[in-house]
Formats: C-alpha cells, structure tokens, sequence
C-alpha cells in the first residue's frame, strides 16, 4: 500500500460515524500527512475494524505490531493530541469537532508540522469545508448570550409570562452549574491561526473550556489549568470585554466544551461571518434593544460587535432625530457582546425567539445525519 492509499483510508475511517466529514481534497491529504508519520497513520487504519476504543494490546493484535512498540506510539500521539487516551484504551477521533480541536489546543507536535498541518487546513476552509457544518437540517452550535446583561434579564423578569421565560440552557451561569470539573484551556482556533501567521485580532489570551471528563482529559494531560465555576464566569466577562461570543453545541445538555469565539479564528463564527453560512449556528434567543436617550454614540458597539451589524446612521434631518445607532437583525446572532460592553447601558438584551434545543448530544447527530443535504 502506497503512502497515499493509507491517508485516504484514514481519511475514510475517521469519516464513518460522525456528522461533520472531512472531503476528498488536496488539503485534507497534505494536513493529514502533516499531522500523521506515515508509521502513526498506519497503525490508526486498525479502527477501520472497530470503531470503539482500543486497548494497546487489541492494537497489536491488528496491526501486528508488538504491544510495547505500539503503547509508545500511541502514547505519544495522546500526548500530542493526535488520539484521546481514556484508562488503558485509545480513541480515534473525527475531525471536528475532535481531532482539529484536540491536536491545536495540546500544540506540542513538531511546530513544522503543525505549521503546514494549520496552512492546509486554512486552505481546506476557503474550498468550502465550513458548509459541511450547515449540511444538516439542524445546527450544530448555538450561541450563549452574555453573562451580565442575561442575568439582569432573569432578575427584571421574574413574572415573565411562560413562553418567554428565560430558560436553564439560556443562561451561561446555569448551563455551566450543572457540570462538575472545568478546565480553560488554549483555543485550537487560534493556535491554527497564529500557526498559519494569522494571528486573532482580539485577544492572545485563553479562554476556551472544558468540563467534565473532558476537562479531565486534558488536565491529565498536562494542558490547560482548572477553575472553580465562579472563576470561570469572571473568565467569561473578560471573554466578552475582548469582543469574544459564548458558543457551544446546540443541545440542553450540559456540553463538554464552551468555545469563546472571534469572528477572525473562529471555524463556525468565521465562516457565519465571511460565508454568510447562518445555518451553521442557532442565534441566541435574544436580540439588543437600543436606548436613544442613554446612548452618547461612543461608537463601542460598532467597535466590537463580532459580525459588523451595527452601524451609526449620521443624521440628515433638521433636527437631527435621526442620529441613530442601527442593529441588523439579520446579521446579529444575539451574543450580547453589544449590551456588555456599552458604557451608558443604552444597550439591552430582551428574549424575541423560543428556539428549543434537543437534549443530547446523540440526538443532535442523529437529526444532522438525518436531514443532510450533501
């Protein structure tokens, strides 16, 4: 077997179960390969068989590789993010969300590969890998709105009437509660980024989490650090001072991971933003409400929205009633970085959707897989 029939059947293998799939194409080839030693990618073909985690000595049965060999082998690629080890039984990952996010966040392979692996991917997203992410009837991120202006929200609508109530899995501080352990670790997006020398525009800092066995992983690892819950919220204020929108996956469950994104780095804001791919996202159900009287058009909403939908309509009138700061609906994905940030408070967030969200994870897949259209 020639070097490239084995990435494109890992390519195959690491496509079979999984919603988002990596396509046929140059880019995919040349990262994989700047990922993968060709040693490493044939051992990972042995999944093509079992597409459960494998023990190292399950491994070796497979592959016909001794078991010592393999362990360091395999060990090495856990520790470089390449595969999740879990006890004494490795996994082999999708590509996203998996292998991308995991591999970029560790950033500890040889920086040449990692180089090349980040430029073939850059690569890969303007062929139009993003619209693998709208390719299901069902979306497979939702945004959070921000922490403050929500939290007022639930304290001045206590009597809300039923079909707007402001709901658990609405709320950052209650949807995170539920979780047990959480870790801030790197962004894998803009350590992709960077790599490809295009570093994000808003921030240099951390602060991407994980919760729960997750959280675990990594923290065995070495990556990352751990937090309390009212550490972390702080950590989620600052995220939005930077202009950054609480994402994760669209389910009322508690996700293991909570991105905090830029519209530069990002893969789903990114690609909302520079494809008009919405359908990769649920919006919030909340959207901005401007105050005319409190606002001194500073201009910081415009400065910082993530998805350039605000915008000072200059006055023509006589009068000058007409000097407005204008929010395009359509653009806005109601993040809530507007509200957070306005000196004056002459931004609020009010509840205009009653989108639902499924509850599980492997519910979510299954509705993507489900209604894909390609």
């Amino acid at each position: 077997m020639v070097e490239a029939d084995i990435y494109e059947k890992l390519r195959k293998i690491m496509n079979a179960g999984t919603a988002i799939k990596l396509p046929k194409h140059k880019a995919t080839g040349e990262m994989l390969r700047a990922i993968f030693s060709e040693e490493e990618a044939r051992l990972l073909t042995v999944f093509e068989k079992s597409q459960q985690p494998l023990s190292s000595e399950k491994i070796a049965q497979l592959s016909g590789v001794p078991e010592e060999k393999v362990k360091k082998i395999f060990d090495d690629m856990a520790y470089k993010g390449k595969v999740i080890k879990a006890g004494n039984f490795y996994v082999l990952m999708p590509f996203v969300p998996g292998l991308f996010e995991v591999y970029f966040t560790h950033n500890r392979d040889d920086p040449e590969r990692m180089r090349k692996a980040a430029k073939a991917y850059r690569e890969l997203f303007y062929a139009g890998h993003p619209f693998e992410l709208s390719a299901g009837g069902y979306p497979l991120y939702r945004v959070i709105p921000s922490v403050e202006p929500t939290e007022k929200i639930i304290e001045i609508n206590k009597p809300i009437e039923v079909q707007h109530q402001v709901l658990p899995y609405e709320v950052l501080r209650e949807y995170l509660s539920k979780a047990n352990l959480f870790a801030v670790v790197p962004c894998s997006c803009r350590n992709a980024a960077k790599l490809a020398g295009e570093p994000c525009k808003r921030t240099d800092e951390n602060f991407c989490v994980t919760t729960d066995f997750l959280a675990k992983s990594v923290l065995d690892q070495g990556v990352g650090r751990q937090v309390t819950l009212d550490e972390l919220m702080e950590i989620m204020k600052k995220a939005e001072e930077a202009g950054l929108v609480h994402e994760t996956i669209n389910i009322q469950d508690t996700s293991v991971f909570i991105c905090n994104c830029c519209p530069c780095c990002c893969g789903f804001l990114k690609s909302v933003k520079e494809f008009h791919n919405y359908n990769a996202i649920t919006k919030s159900n909340f959207a901005p409400r401007w105050n005319g009287d409190l606002c001194q058009r500073c201009e910081k909403c415009m400065e910082i929205c993530p998805m350039g939908a605000i915008f000072h309509h200059w006055p023509h009138s006589e009068d000058e009633s007409d000097d407005i700061i204008m929010i395009r609906e359509d653009l806005c994905i109601g993040c809530g970085v507007c509200a957070s940030n306005c000196p004056n408070e002459a931004i609020t967030l009010v509840k205009v959707r009653n989108v639902v969200p499924v509850k599980s994870q492997a519910e979510m897949e299954e509705k993507f897989r489900v209604a894909r259209a390609h």
